[in-house]
């Protein structure tokens, strides 16, 4: 029997200022984004970087949003992210200019 749950895909996580898993759909489940939100709680502008992979480091094919500007105290709400399905294994990869200056949180369904 298929299940549907709706869930908090990532807890508020600060992201680090390299290329990091912030999140891995299960193993037998499919995730869907349903809405991904980073938010600069600095007092300087940062960037922020983030895809969705299949575990490996991103690259240009696997790049969402690209070195996109946040000005201070910004809260980005991705339209990149939001509706992307990640089947088991998937995973989501993000970074920004300054370790932690970006908090990140992903809300959406998981399928099992």
């Amino acid at each position: 029997m298929t299940t549907i749950t709706i869930v908090q895909l990532t807890a508020p996580t600060q992201l680090s200022n390299a290329d990091a898993t912030v999140y891995t759909a299960p193993t037998l489940s499919t995730a869907k984004i349903g809405r991904a939100v980073f938010t600069n709680t600095t007092a300087s502008a940062v960037t922020i970087t983030a895809g969705i992979t299949t575990g490996g480091a991103l690259a240009a094919g696997t790049t969402m949003i690209s070195a996109r500007n946040l000005a201070p105290g910004e809260a980005y709400v991705s339209p990149e992210l939001a509706g992307a399905v990640l089947p088991a294994g998937s995973v989501i990869r993000a970074y920004c200019s300054a370790a932690t200056s970006v908090t990140f949180t992903a809300s959406g369904l998981l399928v099992q």
